[in-house]
């Protein structure tokens, strides 16, 4: 009794993974009957693998697949990183009042738009959300100065203003560069010859399960001496043969294609190279701007101490 319920959950087992890999499978058949067959030699790899005989690929194939395997891995983690690029102010949290600010204002504007059919406004630039932090500094700073715009302070904090306002329209430029020519063209790389790549195998991996089906079934047909069919699926195993010959040969190529391109080191070159403007032009107003505060805080302090 348990024989025989251990024997009916290894049928069911097998159509399970049988069922389950015919879904995965219909993109790569050509038909229902070949998707059964790649199915059927799938569950029995996965259900007694150590008794299957599974054709290996070439080793040279394997070393492609890792090399194609971390080159699509620094693609994506990349490419999720360099997204931020697109994100306003993502270099800071803003202040909620400014967000809440925003949007009220834009309701209101679009409900009054709405009511008198008036044309829509140019926005006013002054109650928008600092697109940097940079550019974040800068509105406080201005908006901080008092009325006497001759006090070393308030001085001080008007060059300050147009120093963070300058290092934010440099950031910002850089975003666009960096987006332009690494962000954009490393997703277009992902999405055509890395993908290309990667369909490729899986047509390898389903070439290759027709063909060790088209062989178990030739092996069965040896071991019964049942001869009738025999050289209908000869001719089947060798066209299965054919057609998994050809898969690997065109994969190989699509991965050599994308382990040989110049372009991930050329966009690479191309990141370094808007960070380092940016850095640059950065460090250069802010070398100018911190001997012109020095300077203000010997004057205040020359201020206070005479007063």
């Amino acid at each position: 009794m348990a024989t025989g319920l251990r024997a009916k959950s290894s049928v069911q087992n097998f159509r399970e993974v049988a069922n389950a890999a015919a879904e995965r499978l219909k993109p790569l058949g050509n038909s229902a009957a070949q998707r059964f067959s790649m199915a059927t030699q799938y569950a029995r790899e996965k259900m007694n693998s150590a008794n299957t005989d599974v054709t290996e690929l070439p080793p040279k194939y394997r070393e492609l697949e890792e090399k194609v395997d971390r080159i699509k891995a620094q693609h994506e983690a990349f490419l999720r990183l360099s997204g931020n690029y697109k994100r306003a102010h993502y270099d800071y949290v803003p202040v909620f009042s400014e967000t809440a600010k925003d949007v009220v204002s834009t309701v209101s504007a679009g409900w009054t738009q709405l009511l008198t059919g008036s044309a829509p406004k140019e926005s006013d630039h002054s109650t928008d959300v600092p697109p940097s932090l940079a550019h974040a500094f800068a509105r406080a700073a201005r908006s901080s100065i008092g009325h006497d715009s001759q006090e070393p302070m308030a001085v001080a904090l008007s060059k300050f203003a147009n120093t963070q306002e300058a290092v934010g329209d440099a950031r910002q430029r850089m975003d666009a560069q960096i987006i332009a020519r690494f962000h954009d063209p490393t997703t277009v790389a992902l999405a055509t010859t890395i993908t290309a790549a990667i369909k490729a195998r899986r047509h390898v991996a389903a070439a290759r399960l027709t063909y060790d089906a088209a062989r178990t079934k030739m092996k069965t047909i040896n071991r019964s001496g049942n001869i009738s069919n025999e050289e209908a699926v000869r001719v089947e195993m060798e066209a299965a043969e054919d057609q998994f010959v050809a898969a690997v040969d065109d994969a190989m190529a699509k991965m050599s294609l994308v382990i040989e391109s110049t372009e991930p080191l050329k966009n690479l070159a191309e990141l370094v190279a808007a960070q380092a403007k940016y850095y640059k032009e950065a460090y250069e107003a802010f070398a100018a701007l911190t001997p012109e505060i020095d300077e203000l805080q010997v004057t205040s302090e020359a201020l206070s101490n005479s007063a």
